[in-house]
């Protein structure tokens, strides 16, 4: 099922399992990622947490493809909260704005010329253009709106709109 070898005994020792996510308790890498030691063919390796808990349960995941924490978490580890995604769909499932946004909204930005707000969202290298607000209220509104008319993996935005 796995091609490297880990003890299941000290990995899930390592996991305070509550109602919803299992929270990892021990090391983790930058970025906020949950870090396991195991062996493989090439010797001793860091890998994600979240990644070994979905292979054990799951199997390998296939090259290319990207496991995204449906609960925004980067620490849970429960293969429950993983789904296997192409980088695209991971990408579209992010939560929140990007650090530099002024907005604090995806896809939103401040047209200084016009005072106004701007969408625009990005699908497959190309730009979207969502339209120009006075509101900035309206423009995150539009912005959710064509992400989810493009996106198939946004699932924050899916959440709230029902």
């Amino acid at each position: 099922m796995i091609d490297y070898h880990y003890s299941p005994r000290r990995f899930w020792a390592k996991v305070n399992k509550t109602d919803t996510c299992w929270l990892w308790t021990a090391s983790k890498v930058g970025g906020g990622y949950a870090q396991f030691h195991t062996t493989d063919a090439s010797g001793h390796r860091q890998r994600y947490a979240h990644k070994v808990s979905y292979e054990a349960v799951h199997g390998l995941v296939p090259d290319g493809m990207f496991l995204d924490h449906t609960c925004h978490n980067r620490i849970c580890v429960n293969p429950d909260h993983l789904r296997l995604v192409t980088n695209k769909q991971n990408q579209e499932n992010l939560l929140g704005a990007k650090s530099n946004s002024k907005s604090g909204h995806r896809g939103v930005h401040w047209l200084k010329r016009d005072k106004r707000w701007g969408v625009v969202v990005k699908h497959n290298r190309k730009a979207h253009s969502g339209g120009q607000f006075k509101s900035l209220d309206e423009a995150a509104a539009r912005a959710a709106e064509l992400r989810n008319e493009l996106f198939t993996h946004n699932d924050i935005d899916r959440m709230a709109t029902k």
